[in-house]
């Protein structure tokens, strides 16, 4: 009897022990959302730069990333909530903060808005791009 209740004890802990292992692999997938702060930057050149990568922005194209103030990069999935913050360099070295649903396994954050010179942008269906337009609030 003892070796039953012991042997149904194991089992329901090993239950559990997967569930919980299940939800947290779950979370884990479907990101969470999270703010950074730091300077959007090409990923290639900075570390070009910083530790001599073998980086050839000009023929591959740069990668855009924000260099945290810790030092750590974070890149951005490509998509019309991101686009803007690679078109045509133009935030390029400026201090951002940026929001988000952070993807940690691929360190990858899908762009919900940002703000760049204290100005906020988000998505803004009726003009289809992010910007600070107060139509869509």
């Amino acid at each position: 009897m003892i070796t039953r209740t012991i042997g149904i004890s194991i089992l329901i802990a090993v239950v559990f022990g997967a569930l919980i292992i299940a939800d947290t692999q779950q979370a884990k997938a479907e990101g969470k959302h999270a703010s950074f702060k730091g300077k959007l930057v090409c990923l290639g050149c900075t570390l070009k730069g910083e530790e001599g990568a073998r980086a050839e922005c000009r023929n591959f194209g740069h990668t855009h990333a924000l260099k945290t103030e810790d030092g750590k990069f974070i890149s951005f999935l490509e998509n019309k909530y991101s686009e803007d913050l690679f078109k045509e360099g133009k935030y390029s070295g400026k201090n951002i903060s940026v929001q988000g649903v952070y993807h940690a396994d691929a360190n990858l954050l899908d762009v919900n808005s940002y703000k760049i010179d204290d100005v906020t942008m988000t998505w803004c269906e009726k003009h289809s791009a992010m910007d600070a337009c107060t139509s869509h609030k």
